[in-house]
């Protein structure tokens, strides 16, 4: 295949990654811009902490730097969490949901891989790799010739047209990529759409809250432990005060720890506008915890001035790739534009697939762009190929799980009894009822294709079950009434 320039739009995991394969697929020209100044630039409400799973392991070894995971991240095959109750009281358990059998997955923070992916990049010092950080696409427009090109643009105003044979957009569910592409006057006004499903989880607010790595909490029970999960629930049960914080694995202790509030758009939470009022509220709701102890004011602040962020509605685009040009049979058409991660496919965090669904998409890409004799041909057959594995990945993550919140308790019971029986109807009979779809998920080698028609089958043999035992009921009530 001849070497050829791509731009990337947008520099998060997927962007990052994406710039080290086309590098090692030895590509001419390798142009990333990203909005932020940097690849420890800290956005608060984007903290967010990552499960490495087999899906992006596959990617980071291909690009030779699966090693430095571990000094980034905490390894788990369980998931085992200590709950502080509001009494001070602290008790440890494994979480039964999680599959025992599953790969070494590695808990991290979103920075943390974002400076790992940086770091490969700057190590590997390629001359034919450009970072653009502050830079951001602005428009699309053609060339002459009929080509898609990228407006960028800087700070003061300062723009640059670039015209790739690739435009790779990875730039997330607000995409300008896929923007641009949609105003495109060959382009079928639908074609770039996003089709959504609304999820229990989808509307959720959420606000992240930094802690420390390690801190007491009244009674003695301690935070203290890098590599466990932390859960720390409120006294309260009214729905509109209840609130827990979720405290993940971090690999390094000096560092924060990003704790997680999500809840309904009615919640108190949301009302609070002062860092006193914030204050009043978490004493209130965490007495196991010395919150001013804790909770810096600027850090208060700085809470209370942010942005609740909303879970969107589970959603895929309805095409991934366009292409423009005039055709050349030695080519095919001159340039693309192609989809990846979140603008193509974005969701709640419900099943931790996001990032690993992101960076599976650039590891299913590098396959056809290193088996096909041209770059149109490895984009058509990835696009065809991962249409479909969006949409069903769209479809597990409206079905699979949204319950988790326990926004809904009644919701979150039903899930709980409906995950064991499956689990028992497994065991019981393999052959016949898959594992649950939470367990299916934790499965790197199964497509989410085959995991979404192992559930249905598996909820079509319940129901039938089901039917089965109550026709049985019946017929025995009837006997038993002549």
């Amino acid at each position: 295949m001849a070497k050829r320039s791509v731009f990337i739009s947008g520099g998060g995991p997927a962007g990052l990654a994406a710039a080290l394969l086309f590098d090692q697929l030895g590509w001419d020209e390798i142009i990333l811009a990203e909005r932020r100044l940097g690849p420890a630039d800290f956005e608060k409400n984007k903290s967010f902490n990552y499960l490495i799973d087999k899906r992006s392991q596959r990617l980071l070894e291909r690009l030779g730097i699966l090693e430095k995971l571990p000094d980034v991240g905490v390894p788990t095959r369980d998931f085992s969490a200590t709950t502080i109750a509001p009494d001070g009281s602290a008790k440890t358990q494994s979480v039964p949901i999680i599959d025992p059998n599953r790969p070494v997955c590695y808990w991290t923070t979103r920075r943390a891989l974002l400076t790992m992916l940086y770091e490969a990049i700057e190590t590997r010092a390629s001359p034919r790799i450009s970072v653009l950080y502050g830079h951001s696409v602005s428009d699309v427009a053609r060339s002459g010739d009929g080509r898609l090109s990228v407006i960028v643009s800087a700070a003061r105003n300062e723009t640059r047209t670039i015209t790739p044979d690739l435009v790779l957009a990875c730039d997330g569910l607000g995409s300008a990529v896929r923007k641009g592409l949609a105003e495109q006057p060959e382009i079928a006004p639908d074609a770039f759409d996003m089709i959504a499903t609304p999820s229990l989880s989808t509307g959720l607010r959420y606000k992240v809250l930094n802690l420390p790595a390690r801190f007491e909490a009244i009674g003695g029970a301690g935070v203290d432990d890098p590599s466990m999960s932390y859960i720390i629930p409120s006294r309260h049960t009214d729905q509109r005060k209840a609130c827990a914080l979720f405290a993940f694995p971090v690999s390094d202790p000096t560092h924060p720890r990003s704790v997680n509030l999500i809840r309904e758009p009615d919640h108190e939470l949301w009302t609070l506008r002062t860092a006193g009022a914030l204050y009043a509220f978490l004493d209130d709701a965490f007495p196991q915890l010395d919150i001013r102890a804790l909770v810096s004011p600027q850090e208060a602040e700085d809470f209370v001035a942010l942005e609740a962020g909303a879970f969107p509605a589970p959603q895929y685009a309805r095409t991934l790739l366009a292409s423009f040009g005039t055709d050349d049979r030695s080519r095919g058409a001159l340039n693309h534009a192609l989809l990846i991660g979140d603008a193509a496919h974005a969701f709640p965090p419900d099943l931790g697939l996001g990032v690993n669904a992101a960076l599976q998409d650039i590891d299913k890409l590098a396959d056809q762009l290193e088996s096909a004799e041209s770059l149109a041909e490895a984009l058509n057959v990835y696009a065809a190929e991962r249409l479909p594995e969006a949409r069903d990945l769209i479809w597990l993550v409206t079905h699979v799980f949204p319950e988790q919140y326990n926004h809904r308790p009644w919701a979150m019971r039903r899930w709980i009894a409906g995950f064991f029986l499956r689990r028992g109807l497994n065991a019981a009979l393999p052959q016949i009822f898959a594992r649950p779809g939470f367990f299916l998920t934790q499965d790197p080698d199964l497509s989410f294709g085959e995991m979404r028609r192992a559930i249905e089958t598996t909820n079509g043999r319940i129901k039938g079950l089901g039917l089965g035992a109550l026709a049985l009921a019946a017929g025995a009530a009837a006997l038993a009434l002549r």
